[in-house]
């Protein structure tokens, strides 16, 4: 039988995707704020199966004084909403609305993207002076969000550091794992913790990500070297409480993905039920490793991204995302298809006595 929170998610999200609601909902939420709603787009739709549903919308308002372009964001989640939550009620559906960047989840979030205050840590860490640059990279409504740092003085610019914000107590525990994985793996140095804030200050490596290496016919990783990486990563040693196997069990989207496209349906239960039959020995693997988590600088790996997941798994999960990244890779850019098609197979080629078929 269905979890009533979760049927009752189910039908918010399909509430929130109704114009009329979402526009009732940010309309209400800027008039109790104090400002007036303009007009508003959706941006992106954040899906957590089962879980929770945020709706990112880039809007406009008036405030006393001027217009400002603005995001907002509408959540829903099966598990209840936090305090100090700004929230609504529509029929019997609770709805937090929110302005970025104060998202409830990520209390450290304004801060990170305060020029003041992160200018204070650099100081405190010893970084050069210089006009600062803020640039929010990734934002996931309640989870996390990444901000680049980049410090300009007369003559030039360059990167110094990433902060990554993200929820509850999970910032230690991020920081753990790169301090045990840094001796075995290019990931990014641990600069600072702020645990109470949610806030994990990793350096900023060179190189450009593989996915665009691979798009723009720049010098790739050789698969040979992809493999070397994932070997040092299960000698590593690395203890971790996050759990790859969870996080690729292909299970866990079947309903939302059927529900967004019932024409291929059946075609998505099978290659589930395929891919629920994947085995092999347990060992330490990242957990979402693919072209935008790995960094080359001239076809050599210099950077592993987002060990956020990185634990014990199947080798097999981190292979298959790998090469299905770039085989959509191809089908999102035509210009680069052949090629990305291509190093795909060499991939698979080189995975495959060590996961099987």
């Amino acid at each position: 039988m269905e979890d009533p929170r979760t049927r009752l998610l189910s039908e918010t999200a399909r509430r929130l995707d109704e114009p009329g609601v979402a526009a009732e909902l940010l309309t209400v939420a800027c008039q109790r704020a104090g400002v007036r709603l303009l007009d508003h787009h959706r941006r992106s739709v954040h899906r957590r199966g089962g879980r929770s549903v945020s709706h990112v919308f880039e809007a406009r308002i008036q405030t006393a004084d001027e217009r400002r372009a603005v995001l907002l964001v509408a959540h829903a989640d099966a598990r209840g909403l936090p305090d100090g939550a700004f929230v609504l009620e529509h029929g019997d559906a609770r709805i937090a609305v929110w302005r970025f960047p104060n998202d409830p989840y990520l209390p450290g979030l304004p801060s990170a993207i305060d020029t003041g205050r992160v200018r204070e840590l650099l100081d405190r860490l010893g970084a050069p002076s210089g006009a600062l640059r803020l640039r929010t990279r990734a934002y996931r409504p309640s989870r996390r969000a990444v901000v680049e740092i980049t410090v300009a003085d007369n003559a030039s610019s360059r990167r110094v550091l990433y902060l990554k914000v993200l929820s509850g107590n999970r910032a230690t525990a991020l920081a753990d794992r790169h301090r045990q994985l840094v001796d075995h793996v290019p990931v990014p140095r641990v600069i600072g913790v702020a645990d109470g804030q949610g806030i994990v200050a990793l350096e900023a490596l060179p190189g450009r990500t593989l996915r665009e290496a691979a798009t723009e016919g720049a010098a790739v990783a050789e698969p040979a070297a992809l493999l070397e990486l994932s070997r040092r990563l299960q000698a590593s040693g690395l203890v971790s409480d996050r759990s790859p196997r969870v996080f690729a069990d292909p299970g866990r989207h079947v309903d939302l993905l059927c529900e967004l496209a019932p024409e291929a349906a059946r075609t998505v239960r099978h290659v589930a039920d395929e891919a629920t039959r994947v085995d092999g020995p347990v060992g330490v693997v990242h957990g979402d490793l693919h072209t935008g988590q790995i960094l080359v600088d001239d076809g050599a790996i210099v950077g592993l991204l987002d060990i956020d997941g990185a634990g014990d798994g199947l080798l097999a999960h981190d292979a298959g995302r790998l090469v299905a990244y770039l085989q959509v890779l191809g089908e999102l850019r035509p210009d680069a298809k052949e090629r990305v098609e291509a190093y795909a197979a060499e991939i698979a080629d080189v995975y495959r006595p060590e996961v099987g078929r």
